[in-house]
């Protein structure tokens, strides 16, 4: 049985102006070639510069940079936004902190400000990971408002909240309009089914009303990641059917372009050490099979067939987002 595909492959590109407004370019930082683009306004994205951007890789901030360089911060912003020349001592300095020196100039962050009734990849990811933007600010230990700018183009990200952001939403951060995903009612289906459950057990068993999850169901409503959570921890628990004491094995085979692979994870049998052999699956591959293996309380040998590997959003038709 094949698993749903999980691609999160990110190509960011964000566009680069000079002292020139009218020679405005794109770069994608992932080193392909460049292409024409209208710079945006200074109303719709916030300006950075390329050492910022380089330094945020590094997971430092400008501050950060400027005591690691042993010069000061504000010497060193100008340096970077071109308003003072670039001297080889500042070059060399630079190039021993990050291995390289970026260029001077400002770019403008990746995506703008998201306009009014659009949804964002920020609060659509974390829909798909069963929560709320207040949620997410909870779990990584910011703002609301400040989880609420970013989604919307309004703010950029220090490194230390990013890396906090991408922790718990398990995906690279994105500033960009997003399509909101439908939900699969298939894959609810097949869920009951499991359990031998009707639609008005599952409701009561979710704590919502049978009318709400009718209107999910119907594609008349779009759940909340809230009503996500509640559906995913009803639904895809396992059904006594499901069950194995204990589980002592995991496969998962992997494809991404020409490459391919299958990771193992198990405990080694009874009292053993654990095992892990074929690294991780990466970013951006499409899981070909998944299972779990294990004895049930018979002593049989059980194999199942891994359900959910994607959270919350294996119960949504998910929409290719947006790249700019």
């Amino acid at each position: 049985m094949k698993a749903n595909t999980v691609n999160y492959n990110i190509k960011p590109c964000v566009n680069v102006s000079g002292k020139n407004n009218d020679n405005a370019i794109r770069v994608n930082l992932t080193g392909e070639a460049a292409v024409p683009a209208v710079e945006p306004s200074p109303a719709t994205a916030r300006a950075e510069s390329h050492l910022t951007i380089a330094a945020r890789e590094r997971g430092l901030n400008i501050k950060e940079l400027a005591a690691l360089m042993g010069v000061g911060p504000s010497h060193l912003s100008q340096v970077a936004r071109g308003k003072k020349n670039l001297t080889p001592y500042m070059r060399g300095k630079i190039e021993a902190v990050l291995g390289h020196v970026p260029p001077q100039g400002v770019v403008h962050r990746q995506g703008g400000v998201v306009r009014g009734g659009e949804s964002t990849y920020l609060r659509e990811r974390a829909r798909e990971r069963g929560m709320t933007l207040r949620q997410v600010a909870d779990r990584t230990g910011l703002t609301y408002g400040y989880v609420v700018q970013v989604s919307r183009g309004q703010r950029n990200l220090s490194p230390s909240a990013q890396s906090r952001m991408e922790t718990v939403l398990e995906a690279p951060v994105k500033v960009e309009t997003a399509q909101p995903a439908n939900i699969n009612p298939q894959a609810l289906w097949e869920r009951m089914d499991a359990h031998g459950w009707s639609q008005n057990e599952t409701a009561r068993r979710a704590g919502i009303s049978t009318g709400m999850l009718s209107q999910v169901m119907n594609g008349h409503r779009k759940p909340s990641g809230d009503l996500l959570r509640r559906l995913h921890e009803v639904l895809f628990a396992p059904s006594s059917a499901e069950l194995v004491a204990p589980v002592e094995l995991k496969v998962m085979a992997w494809k991404k372009g020409h490459r391919n692979g299958v990771v193992v994870k198990g405990a080694g049998g009874p009292g053993g050490d654990t095992m892990r052999t074929g690294g991780r699956v990466p970013w951006g591959a499409e899981v070909e099979f998944a299972y779990t293996s294990g004895y049930d309380s018979r002593g049989r040998l059980s194999v199942n067939h891994v359900v959910d590997e994607r959270g919350c959003s294996v119960m949504l038709k998910r929409p290719e987002y947006a790249t700019g």
